[in-house]
């Protein structure tokens, strides 16, 4: 550093000290709120999508989601309708996705909670001593194991060879948490009688992936043993989807704002209800460090145009933070639970990446590498 010093003019030095020196602040200055206003701008497509995903985000913008400005009250007065819409269009997609990926469905109670089990042909002894648990998204109000669920399930049990059990977890405003939590827990239970909990696996995505981390920290409540891995896919561990993409992402979409504390009533207030504290470990497992330190290997995936990515980006850095095993992948210009439409190029990748976590932890060997 003495030489390029010494090589320097004393104009040079004399800013290079200006520059080193404190701020100062003037005495009149006014203090910042620390909110930034700003400007409007056109938002082009990321030039990394494909041009099957470009296309995808042409029509979801010409068409636009019919629920992003529903307030609550309407929600549940629609709900029976939305929830009838819903199976019926998710039908259409789930069969093509059965006879392509070629694996058997079928349906059993396991200890009184209804689930959908996805069997890939084909499985080796060791792919059929390991054991998946997918949780469906929906907001906690709609989908279920055969529609939402069975988008990310089929896939990921072909592309790994193990059977993966979708759980029906209780729902809003029927119930209310822990509801959901209780029924992922029992179906874990009955799991622990036929598998080794270093051979289970546990994801889901939305709300799917919000429930996968309060049913870990439910499992440490219970002192249940930990399974070998868990993915928590476009979802952190704040319940609220709280931080910075919230609002971003909101203003990309022409979705309504939080305000300024980040408050934005969510559809999933209709399970969670108005006495939940969104600072329990339970319902938001990232505001514990003694429970985020007994999570297993956790596999996130999210997108820039994600409105949980800041919430999913701060669970991963507190888990690292931690030294947990925690694994953060990030596309660009792809939205919230991109993955489920397995015809884009990148959805392909992150199901590739699903299937490699999931190998990896649950110790099967890899892939032929056709398949990865």
């Amino acid at each position: 550093m003495t030489g390029y010093l010494r090589m320097m003019t004393p104009a040079a030095l004399a800013l290079l000290a200006s520059l080193a020196a404190p701020v100062a602040i003037a005495a009149d200055a006014p203090a910042h709120d620390g909110v930034r206003h700003m400007p409007a701008f056109d938002l082009p497509l990321s030039p990394f999508l494909s041009a099957q995903a470009q296309a995808a985000a042409r029509d979801g913008m010409a068409h636009g989601d019919p629920l992003a400005k529903m307030d609550n009250a309407t929600l549940a007065r629609e709900l029976p309708r939305i929830r009838a819409e819903t199976e019926a269009w998710a039908k259409g997609v789930v069969e093509p996705l059965r006879e392509r990926y070629g694996v058997k469905i079928s349906t059993a109670t396991w200890n009184g909670v209804p689930v959908t089990l996805v069997q890939p042909r084909d499985a080796s002894p060791a792919q059929r001593q390991r054991l998946l648990i997918e949780l469906h998204g929906g907001s906690f109000v709609m989908g279920s194991a055969a529609s939402f669920g069975m988008m990310e399930a089929i896939p990921v049990a072909a592309m790994t060879g193990v059977t993966v059990v979708s759980v029906d977890y209780r729902m809003g405003p029927e119930h209310r948490f822990p509801a959901a939590s209780e029924d992922v827990a029992t179906v874990y239970r009955e799991a622990l009688k036929h598998y080794a909990p270093q051979h289970i696996g546990l994801f889901g995505c939305s709300a799917g992936g919000v429930l996968t981390g309060e049913s870990l920290a439910w499992f440490a409540k219970e002192k249940l043993p930990m399974p070998a891995a868990a993915g928590m896919f476009c979802a952190g561990g704040d319940a609220r989807y709280r931080g910075d993409s919230r609002y971003v992402v909101a203003a990309v979409n022409d979705a309504p704002l939080p305000d300024a504390q980040g408050v934005l009533p969510i559809m999933e207030d209709l399970y969670y209800g108005a006495a939940v504290d969104f600072h329990d470990p339970l319902v938001s497992p990232v505001f514990s460090d003694a429970v985020l330190a007994q999570f297993p290997p956790l596999l996130f995936i999210t997108g820039t145009r994600a409105a949980e990515l800041s919430n999913v980006a701060y669970t991963h850095s507190r888990l690292v933070d931690l030294g947990r095993d925690a694994d953060l992948h990030v596309w660009d210009g792809m939205g919230h639970a991109f993955h489920l439409n397995d015809a884009l190029p990148e959805s392909q990748q992150a199901l590739r990446v699903i299937a490699r976590f999931f190998r990896k932890h649950l110790e099967l060997p890899e892939a032929p590498a056709a398949t990865r």
